[in-house]
Order: C-alpha cells, then sequence, then structure tokens
C-alpha cells in the first residue's frame, strides 16, 4: 500500500507547548501507512525540538524573513510551489493564526490534498487582530476537519465564530511519557530544593495569559506558610514581575530560572506545580507535572482544567474570582497526595499511543 504524505506546516518548532505536540505527532504517526514532513515557514526564531525528531522526518524549510502577517501572499506562494512539487495527500497546519490567515487561499490549492487545522488556543480571547477574528468566521470552514483540545475550544469556535460542529474534532493533547521518563534520567533529581520550604513550581512564557502577575498577588497574602516557588520561563513580562517582588517583599521567596531545556527534574522536586493561566487552549505543561507525580493546583480559567484535575487525587481547582486561592492553597499542603496514583492515572488518560489512535482516525476520515 502507498503511503499517504502528510506535512506539517509550523512556523517553528521550538518552546511553546504547541510546538512539543507537533514533534509528538510527527514523531509517532504510523510509519506504515503515513510519511511524515515537517514545514518550517521563519527563517529565524526558536527550532529546539527538531532535535528531538525522528531521523525519518523529511524537513523543508520556506525561509521567511519577515514577520507572517506582511509576508503572508510570499507563503501562500511558497506554499502552494511546494505543494505541487511534493505532492503532499494531507496538510496539516498547527498555528492558529497561520491558519486562519491560510484559510480564504485554500481553494488554491490542488484538489486532492486533504486540509487539517489544529488550535492551540482560544481565539476569541487570544486572538487581538479584527481582521484575524473575521478569518476565522468566514473562512476557516475551508479546512476539512479542526482538532481541538478541550470542550472550552470546542465551544468557542462554534459558538463565537460559527464553525460547525461536524468539523470541530476534540482530541486531548497527548504527554509524551517516554520523553519525560528519559530527561528524568538524564539529570535525576539535581534540582535543589528548598528545605523547609513548600516547593511550588509554575512554568510557561511570562505573558499576561499566564497570570503570574495574579498568582504573584496571591502569594504575598499568604501568612504564616514557609514557601519557596520557582518560576520558569521568559518574556516581555518580566521586569513587570520582578517590580510585583519588590514592591510585595517577595524576593527572598520567588526565583526566576529562565527558560530550561529539562523543565522535569524542577517538577519532580516540587511538592506543587500551580497553573494560574487567564485561559489556556488545553495545558501540556499541567499533563508534565501529573506525569512527574506532581499535584497540580489550577486556576478555573478556559481550557480543559476541569478535564484534567480530579480535586483530591491529583491536585485542586481555584479561582481568582471567588478568591479561594488560599483555602485551596491550605487544602493542598494538608492532603497527602500518592505521586504513583497522579503519574500512572494521567498516563492511563494522556498517552500518546491512546490520543494517536484518536488522531489517525481523523485524518484517514
Amino acid at each position: 500500500m502507498k503511503k499517504k504524505k502528510i506535512f506539517f506546516v509550523m512556523p517553528n518548532l521550538g518552546g511553546g507547548g504547541g510546538e512539543r505536540v507537533i514533534s509528538i505527532l510527527l514523531n509517532n504517526i504510523d510509519r506504515e501507512k503515513y510519511s511524515p514532513s515537517l514545514v518550517i515557514l521563519k527563517e529565524s526564531g526558536s527550532n529546539a525540538f527538531l532535535k528531538d525528531l525522528k531521523k525519518d522526518i523529511s524537513i523543508h524549510f520556506l525561509g521567511i524573513k519577515t514577520r507572517i502577517k506582511i509576508s503572508f501572499p510570499l507563503v501562500i506562494f511558497k506554499l502552494i510551489q511546494l505543494s505541487k512539487k511534493e505532492q503532499p495527500d494531507i496538510l496539516f497546519f498547527g498555528s492558529g493564526q497561520i491558519n486562519a490567515l491560510l484559510s480564504p487561499f485554500i481553494p488554491l490549492f490542488p484538489k486532492h490534498i486533504k486540509f487539517i487545522a489544529r488550535e492551540s488556543n482560544l481565539p476569541s480571547l487570544f486572538e487581538k487582530y479584527f481582521v484575524i477574528k473575521f478569518l476565522y468566521k468566514k473562512c476557516y470552514v475551508n479546512y476539512d476537519s479542526v482538532i481541538v483540545q478541550s470542550d472550552d475550544m470546542l465551544n468557542d469556535l462554534n459558538l463565537n465564530f460559527h464553525i460547525p460542529q461536524t468539523k470541530l474534532i476534540k482530541i486531548n493533547n497527548p504527554v509524551d511519557v517516554l520523553h519525560i521518563e528519559k530527561k528524568l534520567l538524564e539529570k535525576p533529581h539535581t534540582h535543589e530544593k528548598a528545605q523547609d520550604n513548600f516547593n511550588i513550581l509554575v512554568a510557561g512564557r511570562l505573558t499576561y495569559q499566564k497570570g503570574f502577575d495574579l498568582l504573584i498577588e496571591e502569594l504575598a497574602k499568604l501568612k504564616n506558610i514557609a514557601y519557596k516557588l520557582t518560576i520558569l520561563g521568559d518574556g516581555e513580562e518580566k521586569e513587570n514581575l520582578i517590580a510585583l517582588l519588590n514592591k510585595y517583599n517577595l524576593t527572598n521567596k520567588i526565583c526566576f530560572k529562565g527558560a530550561v531545556d529539562n523543565p522535569y527534574t524542577f517538577m519532580k522536586a516540587a511538592d506543587l506545580f500551580i497553573l494560574s493561566s487567564r485561559f489556556e487552549g488545553f495545558p501540556n505543561v499541567v499533563l508534565e507535572s501529573l506525569v512527574c507525580g506532581t499535584p497540580v493546583l489550577a486556576n478555573n480559567c478556559l481550557g480543559g482544567i476541569n478535564e484534567i484535575i480530579k480535586p483530591g487525587i491529583n491536585g485542586e481547582i481555584f479561582s481568582f474570582e471567588k478568591l479561594d486561592f488560599q483555602e485551596k492553597f491550605e487544602k493542598i499542603i494538608n492532603t497527602k497526595y500518592d505521586s504513583v496514583q497522579i503519574s500512572t492515572d494521567t498516563k492511563n488518560r494522556f498517552s500518546v499511543n491512546h490520543k494517536m489512535k484518536e488522531f489517525h482516525r481523523v485524518i484517514e476520515m
């Protein structure tokens, strides 16, 4: 049987949860049925996950030098050229803005190609540009299928952008257990835990979406609790967050470690992982922390939190709006969690093998 060619199209492949998921799909797609390739649009930017890809994956660099929104006619031209030359059977797009920008031009591509979009966020909350939102509403129906990660994302695209439910397919993100276990063996238990403190970890780009400012303000209210918070990640909000630490005199309790290549040793060493996001698509970092056996305290934001957290079993859910952070934080401190149970449950629900079966059903439709 002739293998179908599937091309995954991304601006870059490095840094974020969405890029991590694409790398998982590339590595685990059925090689008996599909021949996977990766198309990198931008000349600059991080491609940190390229090193994790299997050697049989072909990579095409389009070399776009300016911002995608500015050079999009060139992007379309080069993608059409590549499609005519390589004759892929499926084009799979995994970056929301680019998905939307491409959507009006799908009829210009060879007719035999199946088009699949994967959303990584909630466009009504994440997307700032009117033109992009307009394209979601008017042209996203050009895709054959749109993969979403959570019920919240499905409802957002259906209710706010009028994308038919028949085209929306929910597949929770897979968690790459083998990758995490390999990284934990690479540097086992090297992260230094703060003794006599409750060790808290957060991770993600330092942006408004991630809500680290809200978390710092809540932690400033805690009295008589010895804790140490480690923040992994970089981003445009760092200076503002440092100013908050100085304002509340928390520089001795909260530290920034920047972006790290192996966050899993930090997760394994932590007593608690906190997700403080204002909204999410489906937070991979929560799944990764749970695989490491660390419970999670998550803000009840849109993005599938209730599909992951089992209160009292693998963590708790709080709400900044309900002002119950301290109550849930203290509840977690006083709960004895079974790290093996947390890890096993997460692997059973979100393993790559389980989620790849769902993914294969979509591309075979």
